[in-house]
Order: C-alpha cells, then sequence, then structure tokens
C-alpha cells in the first residue's frame, strides 16, 4: 500500500469554533444604543450583519458556554480576559498561551467585550468563553486532535462549538465528534476554508453550519471555498478585532467570518433557550439575506447573516415554503439537511438535488407519525419520474442517481394526520467503469494508443486502483493525474512488470492545495503497472484524472547513414529528415545535378535545445567543406544557398546534443542555372530575358534570380529603358537637377529615373517620382513611345474592348499593338490598369528596341 508514505494531515487556520449552551446563567438585553468601545468605528461588519439593530434586543449571553477550537487564547487581553474561562489545552509540548494568533483573532469577533469603553466590541457584548487550543503555534493541527477538541468541548457542557480550522479531507473520527456534539444538543460553527474549492471538513457535514465569506459589498470573496455543502456567508474582509499582546489587527477570510455565525447563535438562543441546533440552523437559514435573488445556491448558501432578522422572527414549521410544486421545488444540496411538515393544507414538499456524478443519494428520514411508511418520497431524474420510497421514522432510502437535477416529490402515505419530518442526505459515487481493479490480479489494461486520458475515482474508502501499459519500443512515458476537487489528493506508483529489484517510482507532492502529480520517464519494451490511490484513505465524491502520453523513439528511415559512403541519396527528394541518437551518430546525404544549379537548404524545423552543425562537401576534395554552418534556432530559415558546379555533393549533420523524440526536417531546392538566372530556366520569357542579359540591359545580382513574374517597379523601368537605349546608341540625355521629394541620391536608381524624367519619358506626380510603384500596362505603353518618338494615334475603331477613346493612353496602346509590340488577352482585353510583369517588359523592350 501507498499510506505508508502519508503524512499526518493537518488542520490549517479557517475558524473552527464550539458554541455551548449552559442554561441557568443571566442572559443581557440590551438598549438601543452603539456601544462606547472607541475602535467600533472601524468595525464595518457588524452594520453589514444587522448586529447593531439586533443589540436592542439582546447583546450577551452568558447562559451558555462556547467553546473556541483554535490556537487558544491571549488571556491576559484587556478586551477579552472578562469573558474567558481557562483555556484547555490540546497540543502536546506547548503552554496554553496563544502562539500563533489566530484564536486571539477569532475570539476577538465573537466576544471581545463589549460598552466597555475599551478596543472592539464581539458580536456578543458579554460571554462565558472556553478556548480550546487544538492549533499549535505554526496554526496546524490533525484531525484527531479536532474530533477530541470537540468531544472535550461537549464533555465541558458546551453548547456551541466554533471551529475557524478546517481540513480538505473526510475524517472519520470528525465525523464522529460532530455527530456526538449533534446529539449532545450542541450547535457547531464552522468556516468552509480558503482554497477557493469544495466546502472543508468539519464544515461539510451536514449538521455543522458551514460558513464562508463576503467582501464589504456582499460579494464572494475569491478565496472563500463553495459548494453545496455550505450554509451561510458572514464578512470576511478587514473585520478588525483583538491580536495578540494586547492590540488590535483586520483579519480576512472565512475565519473571520464564522465567529459572527457563533455569536448569532448564541444570540438566538439568549432568547429561545429551549432552542436544539436544528432549529437554531433552521431559524438562521431562514433570516438570512438573500444575495444572488434565490433561497440557495452552492455560493453564499442561504445568504448574508442577518442577525436583527434571527432574533425577533418565529421560526416557522418549514422554512422551504413555498415548495409546493416542481416549479417552486426548494434546494436540498448534498451533504446536507431539511426539515418541513405535511398536512392537510400543505400536502405535497418538492425538493431538488443538484448530482454532479452517477452514484446514489441516501435518504435518512426523521418522521414525528410513528407509521411505518408515512413518507412517500417520488424521485425524478431530469423531470422524468423515476421510482417512489416509502419512509418510515429512522428509515433510509438509498436511491439510484446520474448526473443532472433530480427531483423529489414529498407526500404522506396513508395517513391523513399532520407529519414533521427531517431529512438528511448522502451523496456516494459509483465506481468508475475500470473497477474491479484494486490490486495487482485485477489490473486493468489502459486503451490503446499513445496519447489516453481516462476518468477514475476513489468510491470506497482504501479504493486502489491498477492500470497497465504496453510499451512497444523504447521511448518516453509523460503521465499526470490531476483532480476536479482538492479532497482528493492522488498518489501514484509506477513500475514495469518483470522490473522486481525495486518499487518502481512513487509519486506525492504533499502538497494540500496542488494534488497534480506528473512524471516524465525513459521507458523500455514490455508491460507497465501503475497503481493510484488517494493519499487520505477515504471515499470522495471526486474524480481523477489520468492522462498518459508515450512518445517512441522515432526510427531514422535513412539509417545506416554514418559515413559519406553510406549517404542517403536524395534524389529527387526534396525532404531531408532524421534523427541524431547520439554524438557519434552521423547523418549523411548526397545529391547530383547534371548542370550549373543553385541550391537553397531551408531549415523548416530544428528540435529545439539541440546544436545541429550542417557541413556541405563537394565530392572532387571532402576534405574540406564548402560551408560548414550551426543551424540551431534557424526555423525556416534558409542555412544554405549557392550556385553548384555541375558534379555529387554531400550534406553532413551532427550534433552535440542528441535526440530520438523529435526528427530535424530540412529542405533543399535545386535550380537550374539559364542565361546567369536561377528563375527563368522553363519561363516563356527566358530567350529574351537571356538575350539581354547579354546585351547589358539586364544585371546578373548576387542571388541569381531575376523574379520574371514580379511586378515592375518605376525605378527597375527606368534602368532597364535606360540600358536598352544606351545598347542601340540612343541618346540618353544627362541626369540633371533633382526636384523630386520622394528620390534620395542613395536610391540604387538614382540616375536612371532623373535621366527618363529629363527626356520626357517618366513624368512625376505630385512633386514625386513614386520609384516602386508599379508599372501599369497603359504607362509602359506611353513610356516606350515616347521613348522612341513615336507619333501615335487613334485607330478608326477600337482594338480592346478595354480601352475606349476615351482613354488616356489609347494612342499609344492602339499605336504599339498595331507595330506588334504589345498584344491583349484572349478575351479581347488589354487590362491597361494590370501592373507589368518584370518578364514581360522584358519582351516589349526586346520587341520595340529590336534587340
Amino acid at each position: 500500500m501507498l499510506y505508508s508514505h502519508l503524512k499526518k494531515r493537518m488542520i490549517i487556520p479557517a475558524v473552527i469554533a464550539v458554541i455551548t449552551l449552559t442554561v441557568g446563567e443571566a442572559t443581557a438585553w440590551a438598549a438601543a444604543t452603539n456601544p462606547n468601545d472607541p475602535y467600533f468605528s472601524k468595525q464595518l461588519h457588524l452594520s453589514q450583519i444587522r448586529a447593531i439593530e439586533a443589540w436592542k434586543i439582546v447583546n450577551s449571553n452568558t447562559a451558555i458556554k462556547i467553546a473556541v477550537l483554535d490556537s487558544g487564547v491571549d488571556s491576559s487581553h484587556p478586551d477579552l480576559k472578562d469573558n474567558l474561562l481557562p483555556t484547555i489545552n490540546l497540543v502536546q509540548g506547548e503552554s496554553a498561551s496563544d502562539l500563533n494568533g489566530h484564536g486571539t483573532n477569532v475570539i476577538g469577533i465573537l466576544g471581545a467585550k463589549g460598552n466597555n469603553a475599551t478596543g472592539v466590541t464581539g458580536v456578543l457584548w458579554n460571554a462565558k468563553i472556553l478556548p480550546i487550543k487544538v492549533l499549535d503555534k505554526k496554526g496546524f493541527s490533525s484531525s484527531d486532535r479536532l474530533a477530541a477538541g470537540i468531544r472535550r468541548a461537549v464533555n465541558e457542557g458546551s453548547k456551541i462549538i466554533l471551529m475557524s480550522a478546517s481540513t480538505l479531507y473526510y475524517s472519520k473520527a470528525l465525523e464522529d465528534a460532530v455527530d456526538f456534539a449533534e446529539d449532545r444538543g450542541v450547535v457547531v460553527v464552522a468556516a468552509t476554508g480558503n482554497e477557493g474549492s469544495r466546502v472543508n471538513y468539519p464544515a461539510a457535514f451536514p449538521t455543522v453550519i458551514a460558513v464562508g465569506a463576503v467582501t464589504g459589498s456582499n460579494t464572494i470573496h475569491s478565496r472563500s471555498n463553495f459548494g453545496p455543502e455550505i450554509n451561510l456567508v458572514a464578512p470576511g474582509v478587514n473585520v478588525y478585532t483583538t491580536a495578540r499582546g494586547g492590540g488590535y489587527d483586520p483579519m480576512k477570510g472565512t475565519s473571520a467570518a464564522a465567529p459572527q455565525v457563533a455569536g448569532a447563535a448564541a444570540l438566538i438562543l439568549a432568547k429561545n433557550p429551549t432552542m436544539n441546533p436544528l432549529e437554531v440552523r433552521q431559524l438562521l437559514y431562514h433570516s438570512a439575506t438573500k444575495l444572488n435573488g434565490t433561497r440557495w445556491d452552492k455560493r453564499t448558501g442561504y445568504g448574508l447573516l442577518n442577525i436583527q432578522k434571527a432574533v425577533m422572527s418565529t421560526l416557522p414549521d418549514d422554512i422551504n415554503e413555498p415548495n409546493n410544486s416542481q416549479q417552486t421545488a426548494a434546494a436540498f444540496p448534498m451533504e446536507s439537511q431539511i426539515r418541513g411538515s405535511l398536512s392537510e393544507k400543505d400536502k405535497s414538499d418538492w425538493f431538488y438535488t443538484d448530482i454532479p456524478y452517477e452514484g446514489t443519494l441516501e435518504l435518512h428520514a426523521e418522521v414525528s407519525v410513528g407509521n411505518s411508511a408515512p413518507l412517500a418520497a417520488s424521485v425524478y431524474q431530469d423531470g422524468k419520474p423515476q421510482d417512489t420510497y416509502y419512509l418510515g421514522n429512522k428509515a433510509t432510502a438509498t436511491i439510484p442517481v446520474k448526473p443532472g437535477k433530480v427531483h423529489i416529490h414529498l407526500q404522506r402515505s396513508g395517513i391523513s394526520s399532520t407529519i414533521r419530518y427531517t431529512i438528511t442526505n448522502r451523496f456516494s459515487i459509483a465506481p468508475d467503469r475500470y473497477e474491479p481493479n484494486n490490486s495487482i490480479d485485477q489490473v486493468r489494461p489502459l486503451p490503446a494508443g499513445n496519447n489516453i486520458e481516462i476518468k477514475g475515482n476513489f468510491h470506497t474508502a482504501q479504493d486502489v486502483d491498477w492500470y497497465s501499459y504496453f510499451v512497444r519500443d523504447p521511448g518516453k512515458l509523460y503521465l499526470r493525474v490531476d483532480t476536479d476537487t482538492l479532497r482528493l489528493d492522488p498518489q501514484i506508483r509506477v513500475r514495469k512488470e518483470l522490473d522486481k529489484t525495486s518499487g518502481g517510482i512513487f509519486l506525492d507532492n504533499s502538497s494540500a492545495t496542488d494534488p497534480l502529480e506528473s512524471l516524465e520517464m525513459n521507458v523500455t519494451p514490455g508491460r507497465y503497472l501503475f497503481q493510484i490511490q488517494n493519499s487520505y484513505p477515504a471515499a470522495v465524491s471526486g474524480e481523477y484524472f489520468f492522462q498518459l502520453n508515450y512518445m517512441p523513439e522515432r526510427k531514422d528511415p535513412n539509417e545506416p547513414n554514418d559515413t559519406y559512403r553510406l549517404a542517403t541519396k536524395l534524389g529527387d527528394n526534396n525532404l531531408i529528415t532524421g534523427t541524431i541518437s547520439s554524438e557519434a551518430d552521423n547523418d549523411w546525404f548526397t545529391f547530383s545535378i547534371a548542370k550549373e544549379t543553385y541550391v537553397t537548404i531551408r531549415a523548416p524545423y530544428v528540435p529545439p535545445q539541440t546544436k545541429i552543425m550542417m557541413s556541405i562537401f563537394d565530392s572532387r576534395d571532402m576534405k574540406y567543406a564548402i560551408q560548414a554552418e550551426n543551424v540551431s534556432g534557424q526555423d525556416n530559415s534558409i542555412v544554405f544557398e549557392r550556385k553548384l558546379a555541375a558534379g555529387t555533393y554531400y550534406l553532413k549533420l551532427t550534433s552535440t546534443t542528441p535526440f530520438r523524440y523529435d526528427a530535424y526536417r530540412f529542405t533543399i531546392a535545386r535550380q537550374e542555372m539559364y542565361g546567369g538566372f536561377r528563375d527563368i530556366q522553363g519561363h516563356w520569357a527566358k530567350n529574351d530575358i537571356g538575350r539581354l542579359t547579354q546585351r547589358g540591359v539586364i544585371t546578373i545580382p548576387y542571388t541569381y534570380s531575376f523574379r520574371p513574374d514580379a511586378n515592375m517597379t518605376r525605378a527597375e523601368f527606368a534602368d532597364m529603358l535606360l540600358r536598352s537605349m544606351k545598347a542601340k546608341n540612343m541618346h540618353t540625355g544627362r541626369v540633371g537637377t533633382n526636384t523630386y521629394k520622394d528620390l534620395n541620391k542613395k536610391h540604387w536608381a538614382y540616375e536612371s529615373l532623373l535621366q527618363a524624367s529629363q527626356l520626357g519619358i517618366m513624368n512625376g506626380y505630385n512633386g514625386k517620382i513614386e520609384p516602386d510603384r508599379s508599372v501599369n500596362r497603359a504607362e509602359m505603353a506611353l513610356m516606350i513611345a515616347r521613348a522612341k518618338k513615336i507619333n501615335v494615334s487613334k485607330s478608326s475603331s477600337v482594338s480592346y474592348r478595354d480601352v475606349p477613346n476615351s482613354h488616356w493612353a489609347v494612342a499609344a496602346i492602339e499605336t504599339l499593338s498595331r507595330y506588334g509590340w504589345l498584344h491583349g488577352y484572349q478575351d479581347g482585353s488589354f487590362k491597361p490598369e494590370h501592373p507589368v510583369k518584370r518578364g514581360e517588359m522584358v519582351t516589349v523592350f526586346a520587341k520595340s528596341f529590336q534587340l
């Protein structure tokens, strides 16, 4: 079992208090005045819960003991000492003093002496508070110690128990202690906790008043725990209270909220000393101020504590009315308790419960009529009738349920007299789909695949789930186990089935607020076993999510290619891919070219955090690389480009950081050279481009690229035009003065643009010559006509359907078309506004200048 690795589970401050009732001592009835405590003006929470108005009715209760299970108290604090009984210390090795400060804060909110012209006031001005120290100086305790504190409080005669501390995990000892308090007539109040998750224990038990926290504007505090078990909320921000050492400090969280409810319970008992714990709870819920427009919700429970209404109200027989139809059904949250009545005038009560998982809902009934089964409970799942269960006193009905909304319709069965009932519900999650898998003999194979996610749960105490997965090839396993509730804290053990020399790998991060467990491990072929269980061996209504990702080592399809003699031939393949499994692994590739070719190698993907060296060799000299370069971090970049002569070449890849689970990818592009360029072979204008290159009209850039299908810019046009004119010994004028504001002397075509302008061939626009703007086909016709000094004229008929006689360039277009220098498209159009392509322009220069 994994439990041997389990740390002692700790109770952390949130607020744990017990308020006990002892009858027979005086109760203080208040005058309608505010207390004279100097810091009362800082205690804004008291007006928020309407304590000031309540004090006009009652402000104290010294007739009962209120037990506060916390870190003790500063018993000499001037604002507390008159309301304190001697501290009971259950923490071995520490004095009874409050070494943490939490208990002193909590007790001040509950019962700092009021109207004594000192410091602050508690909800109770005068009280009899019994501090029971269960938290050590670091604020920690155990479930067993907390349970012992509850029993000690009950045995000391307490009638209210307050706990502003909590634990994430269920404890049978703690539940038994809470039940013991309920049986002895003790009201138990506890904070829900401050993780922003499900309600903690003991607040989560049905007979405990679970208290969350709100801000000063009555919005739920972001860290306040919530869920079906929450009952009430009270202020939990800047609650000004007593502090250790005789001082005062603000307190926040559900620890600050719970003592306000405990104080309210004491004031209720001051007015109604014969009330039992159920009646006190019901009156607090009934009198709460609704915050979200509903009678109950999972964030704020029944609403905000309203002490004025609590001490002024009379408890009705049924606080859930009206709930006589399915449409008006009252909330009956999971792990909670309801009380109601049925009579001739009120024959029907409806409730609903939101069910998060498949499982069973148990209804435990206490019925006032001794009939064997006087209460009929008809169950509806998502609006559809399921079954009817008949409940007598102390009877239990177990109802199978599925996720969704369950309605329960209560009616009398076979009797006409009035029934009073109390029903407590308990939810149990159903076994997950992989049960039974509680031992290695029942191990369940995980589904096939490399990426797997399953859901599981711990539906019983000490449930252990075993799974297996078969690894086909060496690789890595990535494991992740997370939960949907902090009440689950998974532990995992992983081992290979046949590995009997070790206990495998054990995972438990031991963090109560972070249940996530994850692991990355190398694996070899064989079956692996996974043992998962809750670190605290209790059944939990929640799920864990087990993710397994298997990444096999990539098989390099080109191996063996560790020497140039074993080099992989690329042929027409443009993709180079593989892995480098060790520093000794060299990957060689080879390719041959029959003619002068421009070769470009790109790196679409280089595995991150690897160092790959690429070397290129010519077979005619294998001693020295043409180029050697570190190509790491060059994703999608060009890592090699060069014009190569015909021959055979080798590419070598090495790495000082081997990788087996990823693959490099390089692409190689081979462009056969023609006319000095790498991108005109196969282009329809290649002959004209080659010829004009030989005539000096076109220059070859260092990239060997002509880009025949790119748009021709005005700068390129001017440069090529002037070169064409010079090739024909035509007068090209002079550079002249630059009057264009967008032309800098550093521009590569500065002289050509000014010469074209000086000759009247190229005009500017609004003081700009726009060197980088594309030339369109109409402009091309007009500038060629000007350069050739051709007298242009319109035709008697239109040659192109998109060049009417009114077009500004019609004469030039028509004239050059008659010369055969320009042509339209097959659809009868000329497209005068379309940009001229560079290859197209070359053919026009070749024709018009007879080059």
